[in-house]
């Protein structure tokens, strides 16, 4: 049973990504991360997506500042980027969700 109708056929992965780069327990399967810098990920699709995909990102948690952010960059088939910043506007490492569906 599917619980997504949609218009067209969608490729969904989703995830929860430690601000130390690793995976956190739950939705973690379909991509790899691999941390990059201080704030900055790159996740990497276990299959390509047939067209570049909508990816969101927002910051996983309740200690951060209305400021704080997650910023999607640079997505493409085969991987996306996300970067996460301080509230001054700062790259830091940050814990975040994602969502990319093509």
């Amino acid at each position: 049973m599917s619980v997504i109708d949609a218009y067209e056929n969608l490729q969904i992965v989703r995830g929860t990504v430690e601000a130390d780069g690793t995976k956190k327990p739950g939705a973690k399967w379909g991509y790899k991360v691999t941390k990059t810098g201080t704030g900055e990920y790159t996740i990497t699709f276990n299959n390509d997506f047939s067209e570049t995909p909508s990816v969101v990102a927002t910051l996983d948690g309740d200690d951060w500042k209305l400021l704080d952010n997650a910023h999607v960059t640079g997505a493409t088939i085969e991987r996306v980027t996300v970067r996460t910043g301080n509230s001054n506007g700062e790259p830091a490492d940050r814990p975040f969700h994602f969502i990319a569906m093509g």
